[in-house]
Order: structure tokens, then sequence, then C-alpha cells
């Protein structure tokens, strides 16, 4: 059986919001890949009518954002650097090499806007917003990637744009934003990549990861 990870290495935060105090840092991680589970994602592309894919879309984002890792950790001052022990913290593993995989990171100085996404999704998905993302997860879907792999990808990006939205209020919160791609004969056609030094979106966190694949038994 084959055996892949995608361990994140290290972390440095440049500026972490608080005026002279340590802040709580919480960072949240979701890996799609083609061979996601999401059983209801097959539902979307046989629905008859507008109001049924709603609300398989609704149910979907809600099944994404329960797949989200979560790491939390307290007293952290400006310009700190977050290393998970000598081999990194694993954020995603499968039983195969994936073909693609895509990488939503995002760290915050505070949580609470997160822990409530699940109970405030209508604030953020209007209908006109479902209906982009039911087109554009059958967009996606084809022959090469399942309807559940789409679902994955097109919701993990579309929640970081509602955990975004959510956190107008308080743009403090927002220390650092992951968003990365990776395709198998580009990057890590040997089934290993190690990035080093990466900036995210927003130019305020750097970080190191590991990718491990191999098809020996393990």
């Amino acid at each position: 059986m084959s055996f892949f990870a995608l361990s994140l290495e290290k972390v440095t935060i440049y500026n972490n919001r608080e005026w002279l105090s340590s802040a709580e840092v919480r960072f949240h991680s979701f890996v799609a890949d083609r061979q996601l589970s999401l059983p209801q994602a097959q539902g979307l592309m046989n629905s008859d009518t507008v109001e049924e894919r709603r609300e398989i879309v609704k149910s979907l984002a809600v099944s994404v954002l329960g797949l989200w890792e979560t790491i939390n950790i307290e007293n952290i001052p400006d310009r700190h650097t977050f290393t998970f022990g000598d081999t990194g913290r694993i954020v995603f593993r499968s039983t195969e090499i994936p073909i693609s995989l895509d990488w939503f990171l995002l760290a915050v100085e505070s949580d609470k806007d997160i822990r409530e996404l699940g109970t405030r999704m209508d604030e953020f998905l209007t209908n006109e917003r479902i209906d982009k993302v039911a087109n554009s997860i059958a967009t996606v879907a084809s022959a090469t990637i399942t309807p559940a792999a789409a679902a994955g990808i097109v919701l993990g990006k579309e929640l970081l744009s509602a955990i975004t939205f959510l956190l107008k209020g308080n743009k403090d919160d927002q220390l650092g934003v992951i968003e990365q791609s990776f395709i198998r004969p580009l990057h890590y056609p040997n089934g290993t990549r190690h990035g080093v030094g990466v900036q995210d979106l927003s130019g305020n966190m750097w970080y190191n990861y590991s990718i491990y694949g191999t098809d020996a038994e393990i």
C-alpha cells in the first residue's frame, strides 16, 4: 500500500496584530485531493431542481468545514517561529500518492468567527453564491476528478472567502493565508518536495513544508 503525507514544518509570523501583548494563534488547514470522500456530492450532479442543488451545496459546505484541521498555540509574540518538532506536523495523509492537491490554511489570532461559521453559513452562502458554487463544482468535475473532489476544491477556496468575510469586522484577526496547489508530474514527480521560506498570500507569514510519498509497502 502506498503512503503519502503533507507536513507543516515551520511557520514564522511577523506581526501578531496585538499591541504590547502576546496572542493566541490558531492554524486552520484543509487539503483536498481527488479521493476526498463527500458522498452527497454525486447528488449535486443528479439533482433536478435549483432548490435541491442549493440544499446539497449547503450540506457539502458544512461537511468540508468539518474536515478542516485545527492547531491552537497560546502566548505568541511578534516575529515568532513555530517549529513543529524535528519532523513537522502532518496536515494531510493518504494511502496513495495523489495526482494533485489543493491546500488551504488560515492563521488567525482569534477563531471566534470561525467557530461561528457553521451556524452563520447563510450570511455568506447567498442563493447567488450557492448557484455559482454548484456550477463551479459541475465544471471542475470530469472523468479524471470525482464530484466529491471537485466539491472539496471549490468549497475549500469558498470557505476561505467565507472566513475572510466573517473576519472583515476585525481584520487584525487574520495573520496568514496559504492557498497552494500541487500537481504530481510537475511538483513532486518522485513523490517528494520540500518548501523552505515560502511566503504566504498576506506577506505576514513564511512557512516550511514537506511532501513525502512512496509506493513501497509500509
